[in-house]
């Protein structure tokens, strides 16, 4: 397949997934998200890293986030928002951070393909895109269409907090790390 068509392709299949999602939805996560005190984000593998991105990008929003597993976290608590992506809906580890962020108090959302097994939570977001244990339908491999619609949904949120703030992309940039 030639990169053109390549790209054609996966912006199909992306386009499919985007105009399946729910909008009102994706508000409801951008409330969730402004109305918390902090924003504490968990995800494994490749969709952790586009979650480790998004908590980035937040943090240049002007919103406390912070990356579940890293050292520099604080405890979270009463008032705080934890936002799983699992395109599974549910894994061992997944469920058991989410459980403990639910006894801190914390309002539990995913983000997720298959919502119906999300065990425990206040908001799911159905990210309808081919997971790792789909019939592979995608030109891409695996998870990659889900994982690709995740950041882009991210990138959307971000968007949707910027304009909600009033804050463009240099006030972004003023955020943005330095010692490089």
């Amino acid at each position: 397949m030639k990169p053109a068509a390549f790209i054609d392709a996966v912006f199909a299949e992306q386009r499919r997934a985007f105009e399946a999602l729910d909008a009102a939805g994706v508000e409801a996560l951008a409330d969730d998200i402004e109305r918390a005190r902090r924003v504490f984000l968990y995800g494994i593998g490749r969709t952790g890293l586009a979650v480790q991105g998004f908590a980035m990008r937040l943090a240049q929003c002007g919103i406390e986030a912070h990356f579940v597993g890293q050292l520099a976290a604080p405890p979270a608590a009463t008032g705080d928002l934890f936002i799983s992506a699992v395109a599974l809906g549910s894994l061992p580890t997944a469920d058991a951070v989410a459980a403990a962020a639910r006894r801190s108090g914390a309002r539990i959302a995913a983000i997720t393909a298959r919502p119906e097994r999300v065990p425990d939570a206040d908001a799911i977001l159905r990210l309808p895109a081919q997971t790792m244990a789909d019939p592979p339908l995608s030109v891409l491999p695996l998870g990659s269409p889900f994982e690709l619609a995740l950041h882009l949904l991210f990138e959307h949120l971000c968007l949707l907090l910027m304009a909600r703030r009033g804050l463009d992309a240099a006030a972004l940039g003023a955020r943005h790390a330095n010692i490089l």
